[in-house]
């Protein structure tokens, strides 16, 4: 029975190979040998891929045997602030003000310029 079954299976598949290929358009042929092309070459990658997975995971079993154990956990650092130092504005650090900015000779105001006017570009 199987020796029948591939047989008929692979006539099948050249008949339909046929009739589709006499009845599809050049560019619609040229879209679904792109598809197959494109899925055959990605088999030797994926096969490629899934040694080199299998090949780290066999080496990381192990690395996992000779891992040294976790470092300890240290305790977390705590600040503490009094709520009525922030309110009343005391603080143990004196606070000097920024000096102003300097803007440049205008003092910051921009001077705009008409193109075509006929004040002189200094």
């Amino acid at each position: 029975m199987k020796k029948i079954i591939i047989p008929v299976m692979l006539g099948f598949g050249v008949a339909m190979a046929l009739i589709i290929g006499q009845r599809m358009s050049t560019d619609a042929m040229a879209v679904v040998i792109g598809v197959v092309v494109g899925v055959a070459s990605s088999v030797p990658t994926s096969i490629l891929l899934m040694a080199l997975l299998r090949r780290e995971r066999a080496g990381m079993t192990s690395w996992r045997q000779e891992a040294p154990p976790p470092p300890q956990i240290q305790t977390p650092n705590f600040i503490v602030l009094n709520p009525s130092d922030l309110v009343n504005g005391r603080t143990s650090q004196m606070q000097v003000p920024m000096p102003p900015p300097n803007y440049g000779m205008d003092g910051g105001l921009r001077r705009l310029r008409v193109v075509g006017d006929e004040d002189e570009w200094s």
